[in-house]
């Protein structure tokens, strides 16, 4: 086989574009979201590891999120303590680096120019990358979160159909090994978030239509019995556990817990491209692209080849208009739509064999796994120092029941359930007040919660993102406990004051 230097420009561009969009050396806090797919994980790999078949089927029909990120720390065995959190992190990345190596594959398939090719990946860096130092869309890509999984899963799913359009065989060999394709794609991106169903609902039908007059309805049967084969796990997972988690899916985008994180589109934008302004980069490449089809291509725009566009666009679209608007969750239409433009305008180009760019998607994931093992290190144990001092504090004083009156970032029911399980009392009883309010408990219940501990902790008004929707009673039930025990806390430790309770309550 010829080199081919071509070939070796795209795959270096990629990969250095895309490394630093997955991957990063800064220390990591966690808070909320990223510490309950922390204790999860760490919670199912025990129970797999252990046999415990029961606990893991409860941890899975009490998990309101699919599954993807609670599995990641099963490979690595039972996980018991803090480093746990490292092992995470090199899962999430080997994860992300395989379809984001995929995605790679697909677009050498299709053909893609060149020139296109890199200034889609300069818009992905420039979106994504760590340029400016604490932008929200770096630290949200290179979290410990589904963001960015998700959306090169997504990418790689959308990309399927200009594949198929381009690169299709007729025999029913080439459709049982499609079939096996879309299913590894469309099944991860179904157990990865619940919002991929929109892509399922598209995409399915479109693969079989365009399977069919591409290749004849017998390889287009074989394809869809291979995914549907190959999907049925996931498929399981759905119908037995799948309820809950589309009840949340819908509550936290367009429900009632939507409304908690409402913000304007025009304020939500503009805080956006304010703290991240690379972002303006990739909107002013489809712009300008969408503005060339319509007046020089203009029968591409009405082609059905257009259509992976219009479906992303549509994505796009229904995540702004959901009152929770987090830049997070439009990760996968800022990395696919430059590339998605840069395919329409594109004038006939070169596609790479298959031998080609499976040997270039192979190089860049290991560059990518090799880029991501320091990541081990990267978890701040600091980030779990103020729940660990409450674990001290309750072993002192000889606590079984703590109880966390108020919620922040730096100090939360998670964040504490972890520290416990990885100390010497694992068996410490836990309660938090911080969402009753929020959910219309009377105030009474949380008196008796209060009454039956042995110890409660409060955080000041200064605590780093305190929520005022899960600190609104907070106030009272300190005024209450005050009231009971005489005002005095046992002790106070940074910005936390502990109150013992089961001894001093009359």
């Amino acid at each position: 086989m010829r080199f081919d230097w071509k070939l070796l420009l795209l795959v270096v561009v990629f990969t250095l574009c895309i490394a630093p969009t997955i991957i990063s050396y800064e220390p990591y806090s966690f808070r909320w979201d990223d510490s309950v797919y922390l204790l999860r994980s760490m919670t199912v790999s025990k129970a797999v590891w252990s046999g415990d078949k029961r606990g893991l089927v409860a941890e899975i029909r009490s998990d309101i999120r699919p599954p993807v990120m609670t599995l990641l720390g099963v490979p690595w065995g039972p996980l018991t303590s803090w480093n746990a959190a490292g092992k995470c992190f090199i899962t999430l990345t080997v994860l992300t680096a395989f379809f984001a190596a995929v995605s790679l594959f697909l677009l050498l398939r299709i053909g893609l120019n060149p020139l296109y090719f890199i200034l889609a990946s300069l818009c992905a860096f420039a979106a994504l990358g760590p340029y400016p130092v604490g932008s929200d869309t770096h630290f949200f890509a290179t979290g410990f979160l589904a963001d960015s999984l998700f959306a090169w899963i997504a990418f790689a799913a959308i990309l399927l159909i200009p594949y198929e359009t381009k690169t299709s065989a007729a025999s029913t060999v080439d459709g049982v090994v499609r079939g096996v394709l879309w299913a590894a794609i469309l099944s991860a991106g179904a157990l990865t978030r619940v919002n991929f169903f929109y892509f399922l609902g598209l995409i399915i039908p479109t693969l079989f239509v365009t399977r069919m007059r591409q290749s004849g309805l017998r390889s287009a049967l074989a394809a869809s019995a291979s995914l549907a084969a190959c999907s049925f796990p996931a498929a399981v997972y759905w119908l037995r556990y799948g309820l809950p988690v589309l009840k949340y899916g819908w509550s936290s985008s367009f429900g009632h817990d939507a409304d908690f994180y409402k913000v304007t589109l025009s304020w939500f934008l503009g805080y956006e491209f304010r703290l991240s302004p690379g972002l303006l980069l990739p909107v002013i490449f489809v712009v300008g692209g969408t503005v060339y089809l319509v007046f020089k291509r203009r029968e591409v725009v009405w082609s059905r080849d257009v259509l992976p566009l219009l479906i992303m666009v549509g994505y796009c679209a229904i995540a702004l208009a959901s009152s929770n608007r987090e830049i997070r969750f439009v990760f996968s239409s800022i990395i696919a739509l430059p590339y998605l433009v840069g395919l329409l305008i594109s004038p006939k180009a070169h596609e790479f064999s298959r031998k080609s760019a499976a040997i270039a998607a192979i190089g860049t994931f290991c560059c990518l796994v090799a880029a991501g093992v320091p990541m081990l290190h990267r978890p701040d144990r600091q980030s779990i120092r103020k729940s660990e001092e409450v674990v001290a504090q309750a072993i002192d004083s000889n606590a079984k029941r703590v109880v966390l009156a108020t919620d922040s970032s730096s100090l939360n029911s998670d964040l504490l359930t972890i520290a416990i399980g990885i100390s010497s009392r694992p068996s410490l009883e836990l309660d938090t007040l911080g969402w009753r309010a929020a959910a219309g408990r009377p105030i009474e219940e949380d008196f008796h919660v209060i009454r039956e501990s042995d110890l409660v902790v409060f955080q000041d008004k200064t605590a780093p993102e305190r929520p005022p929707r899960t600190n609104q009673r907070a106030p009272e039930y300190e005024q209450f406990v005050q009231e009971h025990t005489g005002g005095v806390p046992i002790t106070v430790v940074d910005d936390m004051r502990f109150y013992r309770i089961r001894d001093r309550l009359q």
